[in-house]
């Protein structure tokens, strides 16, 4: 028989040399990367979509998107021709979905494997397609769907492929974000705070994209934790430009934090002198004390720090954020000064009252490390 006229064997064919050139690409570039194969095999592939003018219907075959046109290519191969993209013109198009409604009911039982064999072929043709205007969501859907189920599947590299490298987040629908602030959290989650950081590089911030503010500062804090302050410091730069006026003073004590705690001390000083100390009864107050005390400690000065980590922490209420860190501070200050017994009760503070907090792993470490309460009161 003639593979040519088998349609299981075109297919592993087609599959099979896909697979040959992602691994002649990634061989050539030379780069850690990993490529996707999926892009290789079904992203240049065309999207037949209806388009119904005042009755008339025709089917197009669109092949490209290329500076807001859309690309078609006439019938019968012969040429192509851009079609500009607007709200009316999309509202004519109809992208054949009849599947999801399936894929839908595979994901909700959490059978990914399956959803996702459907998906790739439907999908990936269409992401080259993503800057088209949100109304046409029968487009959008697939692509998105696509996105959601490979992170609840944990197949975070091709997610994240997906999202830094076929997709521009800021020229898309804020739902976009929202996928990939999801993939970064099950980064982080777990723990593998490089390829979170790669993400909130990529999160756009200005105009409507203001709403990826907190989740990058929550992920900043995050990553500040885990002592990725070199990830941080350009995060924290970009917030301080676009941030309203009213928490930039907060935005810029945590840099000066991270600047402090990446021993770029230096470059912090000058932030620190220009801030104005909050007054006591400021929410900023206690934040404020434990960067003048980070720095103090940092520069070897343990008992000036202890100073001004104590008068910051009596003013803090539990629930802020930066209490865990400013404890463990305070307990490294006492154990430095020769008072283990001090240090291991502020540690095993954060144990129990911040268990969720990564400076709650960083408070056992340390306890770990400090003489047995006997051993202490024998000295």
């Amino acid at each position: 028989m003639n593979p040519a006229s088998n349609p299981a064997s075109h297919q592993i064919m087609k599959r099979f040399s896909a697979l040959l050139l992602a691994a002649s690409v990634a061989h050539s570039v030379g780069t850690a990367q990993e490529v996707n194969p999926y892009w290789i095999e079904y992203g240049r592939e065309p999207v037949l979509i209806q388009q119904n003018n005042n009755g008339a219907v025709q089917t197009l075959k669109f092949v490209d998107y290329q500076d807001g046109m859309l690309v078609a290519e006439l019938e019968g191969g012969a040429g192509e021709v851009s079609l500009p993209v607007s709200e009316s013109m999309v509202q004519t198009l109809n992208l054949d979905n009849r599947k999801m409604p399936e894929i839908n009911r595979m994901i909700q039982q959490g059978n990914y494997t399956g959803a996702l064999a459907q998906l790739r072929p439907k999908a990936y043709p269409l992401i080259k397609f993503h800057q088209v205007p949100e109304s046409f969501i029968q487009l959008h859907v697939p692509i998105r769907t696509l996105i959601d189920t490979l992170i609840a599947a944990r197949e975070f590299g091709e997610a994240r492929d997906i999202l830094l490298n076929r997709i521009d987040l800021d020229k898309v629908g804020l739902q976009y974000s929202q996928s990939a602030i999801r993939l970064m959290n099950a980064y982080l989650a777990e723990g593998q705070f490089d390829d979170a950081a790669a993400i909130t590089k990529h999160l756009p911030v200005d105009g409507q994209y203001s709403a990826n503010i907190r989740p990058i500062i929550d992920a900043a804090d995050a990553l500040r934790a885990a002592g990725k302050y070199e990830a941080v410091i350009p995060l924290y730069r970009e917030i301080e430009t676009v941030v309203p006026e009213e928490v930039k003073a907060n935005v810029q004590m945590w840099l000066a934090y991270s600047l402090v705690l990446a021993d770029r001390v230096d470059e912090a000083t000058p932030i620190i002198d220009q801030l104005e100390e909050p007054e006591p009864q400021d929410r900023l107050f206690s934040l404020y004390k434990l960067l003048q005390g980070s720095r103090e400690h940092r520069n070897g000065d343990y008992g000036k720090a202890l100073d001004l980590l104590t008068r910051g922490f009596v003013r803090a209420q539990t629930s802020y954020a930066w209490v865990p860190e400013m404890l463990y501070l305070i307990g490294d200050c006492y154990a430095r000064a020769g008072d283990p017994l001090a240090a291991r009760n502020v540690w095993t503070e954060i144990v129990i009252l911040y268990p969720e907090s990564p400076w709650a792993q960083s408070a056992e470490s340390a306890l770990a490390q400090l003489p047995s309460p006997e051993e202490a009161t024998a000295e």
